[in-house]
Parts: structure tokens; sequence; C-alpha cells
């Protein structure tokens, strides 16, 4: 057994994504989760940003050894590592991602380099194709972070859906992001910026948690129709900066119905106003099927599987006999696992292979053209839209198309 170096560039380090795939890559390298024909695959982190200063004080606290601000200098450092093995890991902000990967891809060579992005691919499904034409076009092995399906409970429920069998499904998603106005220090800047503003490209809840379409899909399969519907519910917040007031203009709230090619419907809320009540945290997912029924979050699970529960007789809801129905519900031990270090790991040993990654920009891309649909549908009043109005690649948009974001019909709840 041998170690081979894999230089890893993160493009955007600084960031809050970027932060969290260096510490994915330390956690790889320390606990060697990526082997590959018996070798140890340990890989290099390269840090690439705009600020030195910054970076240099992150360096110091998080423990990057290379840094950089030019692209070309960290691709001909990662050259020097291992001149047939890299990866380019692009972290920066949903908006710019377009513009800084095209940027990029000219110093990048697809024989030896793979390339790994951050979720949403892009700003619009026209931005994300301009993404997905170039990396198909050039040849590389490419992937986005889809890190809630590497999570425990994630894993184990679709490991036990075939004994569910399912009918139909619930996602509530959500935790409460405060407007930072209420003197309370720790409700404010919760969440970035850009999560509050059109002009970011990066704001409104239907983009920024898109971790919905890929769950769904990982869960259920196809989608054939989905309606939405989106408010804006706080409309203004305090910035990070603790002194400037954001006036919002997207969405904090959607709530969405999918039906899907199974005959599965999921209705799903996600908000950035909801009190979590519920012992898995943020995410809770309940699935019901012929064969039992699931109730799961990112890191638990339990089961009840059918006629174990209780049976509900009217005789004994009129005496007043209490029921205990969550007694009746089967909790499944799992062992925590970072999710990022788990998925980053199986890119990174299937581009070492040079095996194409089921969890790519086409894939990504699919999913934003649901995104865009959802946004359609909530312009309209949370009208339908079926799967074959949907635009999925190699579609590209119509001339002249332009994606809808709700400009001018975002309703706010009134007070």
């Amino acid at each position: 057994m041998s170690t081979i170096k894999l230089p890893v560039i993160i493009h955007g380090v600084t960031g809050r994504m970027g932060q969290i795939a260096l510490r994915a890559l330390q956690l790889i390298a320390k606990k060697q989760m990526t082997r590959v024909a018996g070798d140890v695959i340990e890989p290099v982190p390269i840090g690439v940003g705009r600020n030195l200063e910054k970076m240099q004080a992150m360096a110091k606290e998080k423990g990057l050894s290379h840094m950089f601000t030019e692209l070309d200098a960290a691709v001909e450092f990662a050259h020097s590592i291992n001149p047939t093995k890299q990866v380019y890991h692009n972290t920066v902000a949903t908006g710019i991602r377009r513009a800084v990967l095209l940027e990029a891809l000219p110093f990048l060579d697809p024989s030896t380099c793979g390339v790994y992005m951050e979720k949403p691919l892009a700003a619009n499904y026209a931005d994300g194709f301009a993404i997905v034409d170039a990396l198909e076009k050039g040849g590389f092995i490419h992937g986005v972070v889809h890190h809630m399906l590497s999570t425990p409970g994630l894993r184990k429920a679709i490991e036990l859906l075939p004994q569910i069998k399912p009918l139909s499904a619930q996602m509530l998603f959500g935790y409460e992001v405060g407007s930072g106005l209420g003197g309370n220090k720790e409700f404010c800047a919760q969440r970035p910026d850009f999560n509050w503003t059109l002009a970011e490209a990066g704001g409104g809840i239907i983009l920024d948690m898109c971790h919905e379409g890929y769950l769904s899909q990982a869960l259920f399969g196809d989608t054939v129709a989905l309606s939405c519907i989106a408010r804006l519910v706080v409309p203004q917040r305090l910035s990070s900066d603790g002194k400037t007031i954001i006036d919002c203009d997207v969405e904090d709230y959607s709530q969405l119905t999918r039906q899907h090619a199974n005959g599965v419907v999921n209705t799903s809320v996600w908000s950035w106003y909801r009190r979590v009540n519920s012992e898995f945290g943020p995410l809770e997912i309940t699935i019901d099927g012929e064969g039992g029924s699931l109730v799961f979050g990112l890191y638990g699970l339990k089961v009840q599987w059918k006629e174990s529960a209780p049976a509900n007789r009217w005789e004994k809801s009129v005496s007043g006999e209490k029921i205990e129905w969550r007694d009746h519900w089967q909790y499944i031990e799992m062992d925590y696992e970072d999710p990022f270090a788990f998925e980053l790991a199986e890119y990174l040993g299937n581009f070492m292979q040079g095996k194409k990654y089921r969890k790519n920009a086409i894939q990504a891309l699919n999913i934003l053209s649901e995104v865009e649909a959802q946004y359609t549908s909530a312009a309209n009043s949370g009208s339908m839209v079926r799967r074959g109005a949907m635009t999925y690649y190699p579609q590209p948009v119509p001339a002249g198309w332009k994606p809808e974001r709700l400009q001018g019909k975002l309703l706010t709840v009134k007070r």
C-alpha cells in the first residue's frame, strides 16, 4: 500500500462553503477515507482567494498550508505536487460561479484535472447550461455537492424504501432565522446577506435550498408535475455588518407539491421562519407507505411497520382514552459521518479511477430546471407545471429567455 498525494484547489476558500470543503479534505486525509486499488489517496488542500490577508488569517486558524491569490499559480503548484492528477473545487458564490468557472477552465487540463462544484450549480438554468456545456465539451470528470444524500439519515431511509413501498411524503425544512432587529445578536447574520436580495443572485429559498429537488428525486424518482407558492415573510433584515438594513426582495418561504412518475405525491414546506419541533432537527421527512412509515432527518430515523401502530377506533376517541402514539416507533441507531467529507471522498475515488461521477453537473442542471419550474408556478398563483414544459439537458433555453424570480409578483405576508 502506498500514499498518493492529490492536490485539491479550493477556489473561494475564505467563504463559508470553502471552509467546509477545507474541513472535509482535512478529515478525508486524517481518516484515509479515499482508497483506490489499495492505495491511500491523500488530498492536499490549496486555497485560492482574492484577499491574501483574509486568507492568511483563516489559514492560521483552520490549518491551511498552501494559498494563492492567482489561479494560474495555484494550478502550477498543484502540478508540482502531482503532475498527473489534480482537482479544482469551485466554492464561490452562486451568482458569480458561471463567470469564475468559465475563466478558470482554460487553466485546467481535462486529462489530469477533475472539477467539483458547490450547489446550486448556477443562478439560473442558462448559466448552468453554459457551465455544463463547457465541462462536457472539455471532457472533464465533474461533480456537484449533493451532501444531504450522504447523511446517515438519508442513506438509511433510501435503504429501507423497498420495504416501505412509498405512497406519499411530506418534507418540512427550516429554522428561525431572525431579522436581527430584535436586539438578540444570536439572531443576526445566521445566513449570508446574499440570501435576502435578488441582486446577489443567490437569494431566495427556492434557489438556495435546491436540496429539495435532489432529495425528492433520490427518494421517489422523476417528477412529472409540480406546483409552488412562495412568500416573503420577513421584509427587512439587519446585514452581517450589524448596521445596514437590507430590504429583502426574494422569497423566504415556499410550499411545493411534486407528483412523481411512480405515483408518490410529495408536499414540502421550506421556510426561514420556522421554529423546529422535531427530534431530527431542521429537516424532517415523513414517508407513508404500504409496508410502513418512516420519519427521519439528516442524522436520525425511526420506522413504524405496517399494523404495528395502535388501532384507532372511535370508541377510544370519544372516551378520552389516551394513546401514546410515539411509543410505537422503532429508532434505528446510526453512526455520525461528516456528509461533506463522505461525498467528497466518493468523488475523489471516482476521479482517480477515471469514472464518471453520478452526482455530476448534468444532474445538478436538471434540478435547476425544476427550480425554474417552481418560480414559474409561484408567479402564476401556484399553477401546475408539467414535465413536458420543463427544460432538461441537453436542451438550451430559447433565445431571449429570462429567468422568473417573482420580480414585482412576490407577495409579502401582511401584518
